[in-house]
């Protein structure tokens, strides 16, 4: 399996060095699609008023799309539409969001009592599901959460409430039965089981510990039901524009490696977008495992990209991987899934057995832990994968350095920043220290390659507009990305960091994946990107929407 990596042309927004393949020119012969009638953004800095098809790739633009044209040419008229690369979602969990946004949602909830009412309310109007399934709780916004204060309204029925961050969860005593949790269970190397001061669990598991009682929950769930709500949630993401997602298909604690259910999609032409799929690695030899998945996944639409690790915690339970300690703990740096020795042995055995790597980072720690096992590598045997950092939150002066000279992707959820404002981390981490997370700016200027992703369903909105806007507005101009720098990295940088240079373009040699407004996201004023209206929506030059 190639992964390329060359030169293309940025109009000087430095975010793509030295990642992207070179395109062919291809033998001239007539087209077999001619797209025109619109503004074609063939990336960011060039326009075009035409493109010609073979096999939906671009093998011609401007006047020699209309010279190679001849009456057999199927024609796209985009009646005076502006037209851009499609849009690529470069971190989401879109299995397990659509299995979740099926069942109790608890976005909002303000409190205990408050969410053992929805709680209730819900176990009483589905009186047949095996399990009670929430999400979307905020641990910030509940004081002392329980799951055992959920045996008062649901006794005898296991119930699953999973935090927004998708990092904790409450379960009610029947779970912790299912699951074999008690007084006497020790907690996992990489999560906790919180405890009250008489040793017993309350119910509250963090990190991987939930992995303790998800393997119970999923054992009730086939295929049937866990991807039932898959079909809706793919129609908001390409109604929003989005031509691919790269698909994490798990979470700490929970691994939903089905990802035949998106192959049986595609095999039945249900399938309107790309997904480019990441099966998880928890442990260090599971990278041998992972690889298996490339010979599996190589479909048109479904692919396998690599694999996905988490280097740190959340910071929504309070465990990014920092270099100085939490304000209120002295001894408290947060956690790490993996140690420094175990990250140099993954990245040595992905690029030997060719496993591109994505890893969840999201302290200056966690990031710099990366970096070494990256930069090792590089000295040694050499690296020449598209790997990709996760979140990217906190990160020193000299690791932007770093991670420009290894061509690691930046893989940034701007609109996370606008929920962490009112989370715990201001308080865990400081003021100053927080007022330097989340700095794409910083990124860019050290011409690290950026790529936009939403984590959905931690950010429910799956609309590129709305993207576009929390990269590119809501941040504001010292830490965020302007206009031109987010379109690049939501396009070629997501395409690079899903190691597919002929994707998030539109010159000669790429796949005609395209997006159509009915005004140009480039010029429209920041008061209206985020009600930017997707007119049309095409994969390989057929439309899908």
């Amino acid at each position: 399996m190639a992964w390329g990596r060359g030169p293309i042309k940025l109009a000087g927004l430095g975010l793509l060095p030295g990642l992207l393949g070179c395109k062919s020119t291809p033998t001239e012969v007539a087209i077999d699609t001619h797209v025109l009638g619109g503004t074609i953004h063939v990336e960011v800095g060039q326009t075009t008023d035409q493109l010609g098809l073979i096999d939906g790739v671009v093998v011609a633009t401007g006047s020699d799309a209309a010279a190679r044209a001849d009456g057999r040419s199927r024609v796209i008229d985009l009646g005076g539409a502006v037209a851009w690369p499609g849009f690529i979602d470069n971190h989401v969990h879109l299995l397990a969001g659509s299995f979740v946004f099926e069942r109790l949602l608890l976005l909002g909830t303000s409190s205990m009592d408050s969410l053992l009412s929805k709680v209730e309310s819900y176990a009483e109007r589905e009186p047949d599901e095996a399990w009670i399934v929430g999400y979307g709780w905020m641990r910030e916004f509940i004081d002392d959460p329980s799951g055992v204060a959920l045996d008062e309204v649901v006794p005898d029925r296991p119930v699953l409430l999973v935090d927004n961050s998708g990092h904790s969860a409450l379960v009610n005593s029947v779970a912790m039965a299912r699951a074999g949790i008690d007084a006497d269970t020790p907690d996992p190397d990489d999560g906790e089981i919180v405890r009250d001061e008489d040793g017993q669990p309350t119910g509250l598991l963090i990190e991987g510990a939930l992995a303790l009682v998800s393997e119970a929950a999923l054992q009730d769930y086939d295929d049937a039901a866990l991807g039932g709500g898959l079909n809706s949630a793919l129609d908001e993401f390409v109604d929003g524009g989005i031509t691919g997602v790269a698909e994490v298909v798990a979470s700490p604690g929970f691994d939903l490696t089905r990802p035949w259910i998106y192959q049986e999609l595609e095999a039945a032409g249900d399938l309107d977008l790309r997904v480019h799929v990441y099966v998880p690695v928890f442990q260090p030899d599971d990278i041998h495992d992972a690889v298996a998945w490339a010979d599996e996944l190589d479909g048109e639409r479904v692919r396998f990209a690599g694999a996905k690790l988490w280097v740190d915690g959340s910071m929504g339970t309070g465990d990014s991987w920092v270099s100085e300690p939490l304000t209120d703990d002295p001894d408290d740096f947060g956690s790490a899934y993996f140690t420094a020795e175990e990250l140099v042995q993954v990245v040595a055995d992905a690029e030997a057995l060719g496993v591109p790597l994505k890893l969840h980072a999201n302290g200056d720690q966690a990031v710099a832990v990366a970096l070494d096992a990256f930069e090792g590598q590089a000295a040694g045997d050499g690296l020449v994968l598209p790997h990709t950092l996760d979140h990217v939150v906190l990160i020193g002066a000299d690791d932007r350095a770093r991670m420009a000279e290894l061509g690691i992707v930046a893989n940034l959820q701007p609109a996370h920043w606008i929920g962490a404002q009112a989370g715990d981390i201001v308080d865990q981490w400081g003021e100053e220290r927080f007022d330097t997370a989340y700095d794409a700016r910083a990124l860019v200027d050290a011409e690290v390659t950026v790529s936009i992703g939403t984590d959905w369903p931690v950010w429910p909105s799956p609309s590129a507009p709305v993207n576009l806007w929390a990269a590119s507005v809501a941040r504001g101009p010292d830490q965020g990305l302007s206009r031109e720098e987010a379109l690049t990295a939501y396009t070629a940088g997501s395409a690079a960091g899903v190691g597919q240079s002929q994707l998030g373009c539109l010159d000669v040699g790429c796949v005609a994946d395209m997006v159509t407004f009915d005004v140009d996201p480039l010029t429209v004023d920041d008061g209206s990107v985020g009600q930017l209206e997707v007119t049309g929506v095409w994969l390989a030059g057929e439309q899908v929407r």
